[in-house]
């Protein structure tokens, strides 16, 4: 089992349209455009995409952001989705940062 995690400051998402449509899927980016504070939203995804390649160790082969998922369940409850698998995530937000926790099993990728 690998851990990633990601730490970021959510300020650096301020403004940054072009940056969330760079890293969001498509339903991520719908959600996005409904997000009443856009830079959170957009600042914990970019975390746990960022702490999701660190658990899988391809920082060098790079996987483009767009095609993992953050999706929330019935209960509001994260999951990162990427090529069919489900990964468990927890993102937060405190003050001026977002952190984002992904565990990855090895026989997962």
């Amino acid at each position: 089992m690998e851990v990633g995690i990601d730490i970021v400051k959510i300020e650096r998402f301020k403004s940054k349209t072009k940056l969330a449509q760079r890293i969001l899927s498509e339903e991520e980016l719908l959600l996005y455009e409904e997000a009443h504070n856009k830079e959170q939203f957009v600042s914990g995804r970019f975390a746990a995409k960022e702490a999701f390649i660190k658990a899988r160790g391809s920082e060098k082969t790079r996987i483009p952001f767009k095609r993992i998922k953050i999706i929330r369940g019935e209960q509001g409850k994260p999951s990162l989705h990427y090529e069919n698998k489900v990964y468990p995530v927890s993102i937060a937000h405190d003050g001026e940062y977002a952190v984002a926790v992904v565990i990855v099993k090895k026989e997962n990728y």
